[in-house]
């Protein structure tokens, strides 16, 4: 006889002893957490927040105004500096124009063929002419220090 022969026996899958438990089905309310400790530490926070702001404000309104004072007392002395460059750079015109111009006859340094450019002595202009100020630079001069002015603060 082989293996075969054998008839299998099934058995019904039941429900065990007692019966299965009921099914949960009914709504379950979750944990209620209080909200009282939220509502604090937000208003703590923002107290803490609104005197931190004002004390950071007053700071930088304080060093706004100290920078103001430092530019309006250094104001004069830029301007001076200023100042002197331009006459520097005058003065270096002048006498480029010297050097260039002394195998010309009849020619008079700082005039414009014998011509006074200015004909007030009390005349001076408040800021250059490009032309007069670079008459004898090289145009890559120039350039650099106009592009340079608008890096001054």
């Amino acid at each position: 006889m082989t293996g075969f022969s054998k008839v299998a026996v099934y058995r019904q899958d039941m429900p065990p002893r007692g019966g299965y438990s009921p099914i949960p089905w009914a709504r379950v309310p979750s944990r209620r957490i209080p909200l009282w400790p939220f509502v604090s530490l937000w208003f703590a926070s923002n107290i803490f927040g609104y005197f931190y702001h004002m004390s950071e404000k007053r700071e930088y309104w304080r060093n706004e105004m100290e920078m103001d004072e430092s530019r309006s007392c250094i104001e004069p002395v830029l301007l001076a500096e200023q100042d002197r460059i331009v006459l520097r750079q005058y003065r270096a015109n002048r006498d480029e124009e010297t050097k260039l111009m002394k195998d010309v006859p009849d020619w008079e340094v700082g005039t414009w063929f014998g011509e006074k450019v200015f004909k007030s002595r009390t005349y001076f202009p408040d800021r250059p002419h490009v032309l007069d100020y670079y008459g004898l630079a090289r145009p890559s001069t120039q350039r650099l220090d106009i592009n340079a002015s608008q890096w001054q603060i």
